[in-house]
């Protein structure tokens, strides 16, 4: 049973500032291989995107080649279908498993793909909700958002000076990371979004990582 907590992402970022309503094909293409509870958030929201522009409920085909290229040739914990259901202004995406319900969540910025969870066999639709709920409710302004080289948040700084990102766009750090940029408001532009993704998998060396890995890294700096 679909639970109401559909309502609980408006009270945690408003209500969406971008929205377009999704096709019944595509809720029926989707139909078995995301959770209920998703189904019933596009119903509800659309492909939308809250916090102006900040974080996205994304169309899962538009995402799937940025997905590809960061999943693919890796050596992840199960073998998966994995389908975007959300990502930032910035692009890190969350990922959802369709066989087993684990979950990914890709920082392309930084070039990690964090493997949040090792789920295995078959589940009830309501856990499957369940864990959906757990992936889309964590996230807020604060985590959503990028840490500046400057230690302060990025987002509505870069938002002042570029403007906010579309239903198909990202902001990119120009040179990139993995070339010898910063994050800084400056060095942001607008791009393509699934493609500056692909374009930031092959410039990047893929690390794939679980909780543990990304705690004790923080805890190294």
């Amino acid at each position: 049973m679909v639970r109401d907590d559909v309502a609980e992402l408006a009270e945690i970022w408003g209500p969406p500032t971008w929205s377009a309503p999704v096709r019944a094909e595509r809720l029926a293409q989707f139909a078995g291989a995301v959770p209920d509870l998703l189904l019933a958030c596009w119903r509800r929201y659309g492909f939308a995107g809250f916090g102006d522009g900040l974080f996205w409920l994304c169309d899962p085909e538009v995402w799937q080649p940025a997905v590809d290229a960061w999943t693919n040739g890796l050596v992840l914990p199960s073998e998966e279908r994995w389908i975007a259901v959300s990502r930032s202004a910035f692009g890190d995406l969350q990922v959802w498993g369709q066989q087993t319900g684990a979950r990914l969540s890709i920082s392309a910025q930084h070039g990690w793909v964090i493997h949040t969870d090792r789920s295995a066999g078959e589940m009830s639709d309501d856990r499957r909700d369940d864990r959906l709920y757990a992936l889309l409710m964590c996230q807020d302004r604060r985590s959503v958002d990028l840490c500046g080289a400057d230690g302060e948040p990025l987002f509505d700084r870069v938002l002042a000076l570029r403007g906010p990102v579309g239903p198909d766009t990202v902001y990119g750090f120009v040179p990139a990371l993995g070339l010898g940029g910063a994050l800084r408001p400056d060095r942001a532009e607008i791009c393509a979004g699934p493609v500056h993704l692909e374009l930031l998998a092959e410039l990047s060396e893929r690390r794939v990582m679980d909780n543990e890995d990304l705690l004790h890294l923080w805890l190294d700096r």
